[in-house]
């Protein structure tokens, strides 16, 4: 039998509204429309960030998996924390006296709303494939995707060819979930209670890595094939890195599985806790390499685009980032790039994960 262990999904966090829970063209023609001599101005972009947020129309991207089942079940149980009536109903249906429950469905699935403002597509879907450019150019790597574009259908394509990484462009994420409870008493008399809602997302960007663990006791890390990044965050600078962001992490991830595979491996652990423990580590170590990379290229490249990016934001972003676990060595990454130089730092966490991993100081 094959199970599926983990699911590790890289996340840009946005506080924004809602609750914050725990890319048409193969890649050798990506950047054909582009006359490369021309410098855009993308100020005006950020006005449109700063617009109130759509929220409708909703479209289905596609079934979510397990990952979302947890939150939409730590959703519920708040919901009954925050309800005490509705507690003392089902009691008094169930004859009164201690009651017990267990979750009995759960299903969600992923909803976006499109950005169907002509301007505002152009802009940001423009600004991707510049910003992409830039940075592939300064960190000499190659072009990893298949196509970034402007979603506008539901169910996109999600079906992996093997030509590389789909980006889609949204406005909004929304999960939408259904879970079914049944409380039930000792003379086992039972009582459904139904809960259905919507959890705008914090996530700006996302990718994710599956990890199964076969019968024979071996891991087998699976990529998805696409990424989704939001145009819309409070603080701009969120959205702007963002596609320079992912980028990192689809070109890096390959290192960080190879270093979780080995550390997984080597240990010969398959406890559940373990596992988490070990792939949770590896992840802040790639959001630090990432975001120290990110630190140090990023506002050059996004000034050649805007008349003014202030410092403030590039700090906000940091500050509220750092107050996540999964971002607990962030300000060791910056340093530690901003110290080795951005080209020798990515190469020797491609090269020597685990001797980057101790510039850290940590275990």
């Amino acid at each position: 039998m094959v199970k599926e262990i983990k699911r590790v999904l890289r996340r840009v966090f946005s506080p924004k509204g809602g609750i914050v829970l725990t890319l048409i063209f193969g890649a050798s023609l990506l950047w054909h429309r582009y006359n490369l001599e021309t410098q855009r101005d993308y100020s005006p972009l950020i006005d449109l960030i700063k617009l109130e947020d759509q929220e409708e129309p909703l479209f289905v991207f596609a079934d979510s998996e397990g990952a979302f089942a947890e939150i939409s079940h730590g959703v519920s149980l708040e919901y009954f924390n925050n309800h005490p009536a509705l507690i003392r109903k089902i009691q008094k249906a169930l004859g009164g006296g201690g009651i017990q429950w267990r979750l009995d469905y759960v299903a969600s699935r992923l909803l976006f709303v499109p950005e169907d403002r002509g301007e505002y597509a152009s802009l940001f879907e423009n600004y991707c494939h510049d910003v992409i450019r830039d940075l592939l150019e300064k960190v000499q790597l190659d072009n990893p995707y298949q196509s970034v574009h402007t979603l506008r259908d539901e169910r996109p394509d999600l079906s992996n060819n093997g030509n590389g990484v789909k980006a889609f462009l949204v406005h909004n994420l929304v999960n939408e979930y259904v879970a079914r409870y049944v409380f039930f008493n000792q003379r086992n008399r039972k009582v459904k209670v139904e809960l259905t809602g919507k959890v705008t997302t914090s996530e700006v960007g996302s990718y994710a890595t599956h990890i199964f663990l076969r019968e024979n006791g071996m891991f087998e890390f699976v990529k998805d094939n696409y990424t989704i990044w939001q145009n819309s965050a409070k603080n701009p600078y969120t959205v702007l890195m963002t596609p320079a962001e992912e980028t990192l992490h689809i070109v890096l991830r390959e290192y960080t599985e190879k270093a979780m595979k080995q550390e997984l491996e080597k240990g010969s652990t398959t406890k559940l806790v373990e596992v988490k423990r070990i792939v949770n580590h590896w992840m802040a170590v790639e959001e630090a390499i990432v975001g120290g990379e990110i630190y140090v290229l990023l506002p050059p490249i996004v000034r050649k685009y805007l008349s003014d990016l202030p410092y403030s934001w590039i700090e906000r972003d940091i500050e509220s980032k750092s107050r996540l676990k999964r971002y607990r060595f962030l300000k060791k990454g910056i340093e530690v790039v901003k110290n080795m130089g951005y080209q020798k730092a990515l190469s020797r966490y491609r090269e020597q994960p685990f001797q980057f991993k101790r510039l850290f100081k940590v275990d």
